[in-house]
C-alpha cells in the first residue's frame, strides 16, 4: 500500500508539472515537507513541490504534518504552515502598480518581506477574515487559531509569556515624509502610529513635520528637514531611580515638552547638541540648529572627546568664536532649561531667548526667535497637539482565544479589524484580532514565540539537507493526502 500510495504521488506530480497554466508567474516553491497542493483559479487542483512555480490567483494548501517555504519575485519568502489555506490573490511587480495582495484563509506562515514593501508601504497586505495586515518592510508571524489549538500549544512551550516591548515611543502626528535609521543602518519609512525605538536616528522630510509621543509623556515635534537620536530612554514608573532619557539634537528644529522622566528626576534627562548639553528643569522649549550648527555625527560631548581634540579645540576656539552667523538658537516657552557649554552653564527661564555660536562663545540674548525661522516650517508646539491615548494601550490578557494573532519580529505591521478598530505593532510586538476587539498585546504568545516551524531566514540550502534527513525518517503513508477543494 505505501508503494502504491508513491506511485500514486510520484504520477500526479509528474502530470501537473506537465501542465500549463494560463495565470501570471508570481514566484515559486523552494522547499516542501510534507503534501503541498495549489489550485488556480478555473483550473483543477495539483501536488506540488520544490522548484514548482506560482501563480496569480493559486490557492495553496498544506497537510497537517508539513510546510513549505515559497519565494514570491520581489523576494518576499513565507513559510507556511502545517493545515493552512493561503492564496495569492494578486502579485504586480511592475513600477507603476506594485501590489502585493494575499489571503490567509486558514493556519498561519511567517514571513520575511522583499523590495515591494520596503519601496512601496502601502503596498502590501493580507486579508483573513478578521483583519487586514498592512506590511511596511518587516519580518513578522502570522497565524489563525481555531478552537483550543493555540491555548493548547501555549501550554505545550512550558514558557510564561514575558512582556518585552522594546517600544519606546510612537508617531502620534506626520505631515509629509519621516524615516528612522537604526544601528545597522536600516531605514525605514514611519507613518502615524508606528514605533520608535533607542538608538533610532530619526529624518523629516522637506516640508514635512512630525510629532513623536515617548510612552512617559514626554512629546517633541521635528520640524522639516530635522534629525535627532534616541540614543537613552528607559521608563520605569515603579522604579524612577532607573529612568534615563538622552537624546542627540542633529540639525533643523525641535519643540520639546517633557514628561515624567523629566519631571520625577530633572538630572536623568538631557539633549545633546552641537553646540551644548541641555539640562530640563521641567519644561517646554523650541531648538534650532542653522547652517554650521548642524551635524551629522552624534553630540559634541567634552566626556568622549579624546585629548588630542580638546586640545584643537582649545586653540582654535578664538577663530570659532567670530561666527558665522549660524548656530544654535534656544526659546524657553514653559518652565527653564540649562544650556552647559564648554567652561560654564547657562540658566535659561520661561519667555527668554538665546542665541549661541558655539560651547565657547558667550550666549547672546535675544527678545525672540528670528522672523525668518519663528514659525519652525508650520510644525506646532507639541502640547497643542491631540494624542491618542491609545497609541501606548495593551491588554495583559494571557488567555489564548481563536482569532488572528500577529507578532513582530522587524518592522512594523497596522492590524485593521473588522470591528473598525486599528492597531501598530513595531519589533517584539504582537496583537490580535477576533471576534472581539482589535487589540495590541502586553505580550508575545509562546506558541509564536517559540514557534517550531522554521522561518524563511533558517531554511537555508544546508538547512534543507538537514531537514531532508531527519524529516524522511518521521514520514509514513499517513503523510500522503491530499485535499481537493
Amino acid at each position: 500500500m505505501r508503494i502504491l500510495n508513491k506511485l500514486t504521488v510520484g504520477l500526479l506530480i509528474a502530470t501537473v508539472s506537465l501542465a500549463s497554466f494560463s495565470a501570471t508567474e508570481v514566484g515559486k516553491v523552494t522547499y516542501s515537507r510534507g503534501v503541498l497542493t495549489g489550485q488556480v483559479d478555473g483550473s483543477g487542483p495539483r501536488i506540488i513541490g520544490k522548484g514548482v512555480p506560482l501563480h496569480n490567483g493559486e490557492t495553496l494548501n498544506t497537510g497537517s504534518r508539513g510546510f513549505a517555504l515559497i519565494k514570491l519575485d520581489d523576494g518576499t519568502r513565507m513559510t507556511l504552515r502545517p493545515n493552512t489555506t493561503f492564496k495569492i490573490e494578486n502579485f504586480d511587480d511592475s513600477e507603476e502598480s506594485e501590489n502585493i495582495f494575499l489571503s490567509l484563509i486558514r493556519g498561519g506562515f511567517r514571513a520575511l518581506t522583499g523590495t515591494i514593501s520596503k519601496r512601496n508601504p502601502n503596498a502590501f497586505r493580507i486579508n483573513t477574515s478578521v483583519a487586514t495586515i498592512g506590511i511596511r518592510g518587516t519580518e513578522f508571524d502570522a497565524r489563525i487559531c481555531e478552537g483550543d489549538e493555540c491555548a493548547m500549544e501555549e501550554i505545550a512551550t512550558g514558557e510564561t509569556a514575558q512582556d518585552e516591548s522594546r517600544v519606546v515611543g510612537r508617531i502620534a502626528l506626520l505631515r509629509g515624509k519621516a524615516s528612522a535609521t537604526e544601528d545597522d543602518q536600516t531605514s525605514r519609512v514611519l507613518h502615524t502610529g508606528a514605533a520608535v525605538y533607542e538608538r533610532d536616528q530619526i529624518r523629516t522630510g522637506i516640508k514635512s513635520f512630525t510629532v513623536i509621543a515617548f510612552n512617559d509623556k514626554t512629546r517633541i515635534t521635528m520640524s522639516p528637514n530635522s534629525a535627532f537620536r534616541i540614543e537613552e530612554h528607559e521608563y520605569k514608573p515603579e522604579q524612577p531611580d532607573e529612568n534615563n532619557s538622552f537624546f542627540s539634537f542633529l540639525q533643523g528644529g525641535l519643540r520639546l515638552i517633557t514628561g515624567a522622566i523629566g519631571k520625577l528626576n530633572q538630572k536623568a534627562f538631557r539633549i545633546g547638541t552641537p553646540t551644548a548639553t541641555i539640562g530640563i528643569r521641567g519644561t517646554g522649549f523650541d531648538l534650532i540648529c542653522e547652517g554650521s550648527c548642524s551635524s551629522s555625527s552624534a553630540l559634541l560631548d567634552p566626556a568622549r572627546e579624546t585629548m588630542l581634540a580638546k586640545f584643537i579645540r582649545f586653540f582654535v576656539k578664538p577663530a570659532y568664536a567670530l561666527g558665522d552667523g549660524n548656530g544654535m538658537y534656544a526659546k524657553v516657552w514653559s518652565g527653564a532649561i540649562e544650556i552647559q557649554l564648554a567652561n560654564e552653564s547657562l540658566l535659561l527661564a520661561n519667555g527668554k531667548t538665546a542665541y549661541l555660536i558655539n560651547n565657547f562663545s558667550k550666549p547672546v540674548f535675544l527678545p525672540d526667535l528670528p522672523v525668518n525661522i519663528r514659525s519652525m516650517g508650520g510644525a506646532p508646539r507639541p502640547d497643542r497637539v491631540k494624542v491618542d491615548p491609545e497609541l501606548f494601550s495593551s491588554v495583559d490578557k494571557r488567555d489564548i482565544d481563536p482569532g488572528l494573532y500577529v507578532n513582530v519580529r522587524k518592522g512594523d505591521v497596522t492590524i485593521d479589524g473588522v470591528d473598525g478598530n486599528s492597531i501598530n505593532l513595531g519589533a517584539g510586538e504582537a496583537g490580535t484580532a477576533g471576534f472581539g476587539a482589535t487589540v495590541r498585546l502586553a505580550f508575545v504568545p509562546s506558541f509564536q514565540k517559540f514557534d517550531p516551524i522554521p522561518s524563511p531566514s533558517q531554511i537555508t540550502a544546508k538547512a534543507q539537507q538537514r531537514l531532508d534527513l531527519f524529516g524522511a525518517k518521521a514520514f509514513d503513508e499517513e503523510e500522503f493526502e491530499c485535499t481537493v477543494q
